[in-house]
């Protein structure tokens, strides 16, 4: 990947919500998690409906966002909760031109 040209702004939450809100339309089933974010931890609990369901709710940033240079695309860090109530964070990293989103890591606060 280039380390050099034009870095994309990153999205306020308002944009950020619809975007997430599309993509979870289009892939209804979680599909956009990573193999870490799906299989690695399972010791933390959380299931793509906890996921899901936090996305779905209101949530907000965790902290600002991080561009990262080697995959050159935002990452978002999401605070919600999960099924259960329990606070989860939720890091997305974000395509805004295909409009959709890949679950890098989840795990409870």
């Amino acid at each position: 990947m280039s380390t050099e040209g034009y870095v994309p702004r990153c999205l306020g939450e308002g944009e950020l919500r619809s975007l997430v809100s599309d993509a979870l339309d289009k892939h209804p089933d979680g599909s956009n998690d990573t193999f870490h974010a799906r299989f690695d931890h399972l010791e933390r609990n959380l299931s793509q409906d906890d996921v899901i369901h936090g996305l779905e709710r209101q949530w907000n940033f965790d902290r600002p966002p991080v561009f990262n240079n080697d995959e050159w695309q935002w990452k978002y860090y999401i605070a919600t909760e999960s099924i259960d109530g329990d606070e989860l964070l939720i890091i997305i990293a974000v395509d805004t031109l295909n409009r959709s989103f890949e679950v890098v890591t989840r795990w409870r606060k």
